[in-house]
């Protein structure tokens, strides 16, 4: 009884979580009357003029956008997960003088809110010369506190016999961090697609750090909410929709490696 219970229970937040995605993706179809019925459902008729006037580019450039957003979001991702790696590895592993204070500062970064960090970040990349393309966007992203602390987290589970062999065997530290890498796959994979998930709904700063020519798909998506309400909400839903597929599809891809890695974080 009490399993049935659960299980209803659990199937009922599941559906209460799937709600809006479903009533974002069947609002693509409908007409903007049909929008302003919340409680309207399903379309009258499934009409995919939306998808079309979207891709074809007559209110912004979708295409444009989503490709750029990928860039950006792998780019960082793949250098944040890197880097966060290799400072968690060192971390994790190592005694030296400034730890602590490293580890508080990651600590730190993570508490700040992003908000706060905009303007000098904003101001210091301006007095660089470096604001108007993609790179900003990239680079800004790259050292992240909550990777720090992730990684460092993982690597704690690494088994001191291979931290001796590798001392004995005269090892840096960079070759150490090669040799026990493949062992942190799945962690590293986790990390990647949380960091892109976070990169790919990046607002803030893409809004101060890009020109027009490069706009992401967040900000793509505020323009086609503008005052003047000349695309139809219909656009916005499928825009919404497309934006979403690849984080899901990402997700399902490695849901596996995901839940080993934080298996593993649990038990640590």
């Amino acid at each position: 009884m009490i399993r049935l219970l659960s299980i209803l229970t659990l199937f009922f937040f599941v559906l209460l979580s799937l709600y809006p995605f479903a009533w974002m993706f069947f609002s693509s179809f409908k007409t903007n009357k049909e929008i302003y019925q919340p409680s309207q459902m399903l379309p009258e008729e499934f009409d995919v003029q939306a998808y079309g006037m979207l891709l074809g580019g007559k209110f912004v450039d979708f295409t444009g956008s989503l490709w750029q957003s990928v860039l950006i979001a792998t780019t960082q991702a793949l250098l944040a997960t890197l880097v966060s790696a290799l400072a968690g590895f060192v971390l994790a592993r190592y005694s030296f003088r400034a730890k602590a204070f490293l580890i508080g500062a990651a600590l730190l970064i993570i508490l700040i809110p992003r908000q706060a960090l905009v303007v000098p970040v904003f101001e210091w990349f301006h007095w660089l010369g470096w604001t108007g393309n993609s790179f900003s966007l990239v680079l800004c992203g790259i050292a992240s506190g909550l990777g720090v602390v992730f990684f460092s987290q993982s690597f704690r589970q690494l088994p001191v016999e291979l931290m001796e062999i590798s001392r004995l065997e005269g090892f840096s530290p960079l070759r150490s961090f090669l040799l026990v890498i493949p062992l942190f796959v799945p962690s590293m994979v986790t990390y990647f697609l949380l960091h892109f998930a976070l990169c790919w709904q990046e607002h803030l700063l893409a809004l101060l750090l890009l020109d027009d020519s490069s706009l992401t798909l967040p900000l793509a998506l505020a323009k086609l909410s503008d005052v003047s309400h000349r695309a139809p909400e219909s656009i916005g839903m499928a825009a919404a929709t497309l934006s979403f597929l690849p984080i899901v599809f990402l997700f399902a891809l490695f849901f596996r490696k995901m839940r080993t890695a934080l298996s593993q974080l649990s038990l640590s």
